[in-house]
């Protein structure tokens, strides 16, 4: 069980962190980010982020739901 919130736990990180990370985020939003000295992500790397984060939330959704059991 604990393992299963930790993998949501951090399936919701890498979501949260792709978004503000995001290529697709608005002008203001870019420019802010450099000035701030962030960054924002390529495509590709952007919806691998995506994938790897649902990935992970699901999978941890998964193993509390066969925890349950």
């Amino acid at each position: 069980m604990i393992k299963g919130v930790i993998f949501i736990l951090l399936g919701i990180f890498v979501l949260y962190w792709s978004q503000t990370h995001s290529p697709n985020a608005g002008m203001g939003k870019i420019i802010s980010n450099e000035l701030s000295g962030s960054y924002a992500m390529g495509e590709g790397w952007y919806y691998f982020s995506i994938v790897v984060g649902t990935a992970f939330a699901a999978l941890g959704a998964i193993r509390i739901y066969k925890s349950q059991k």
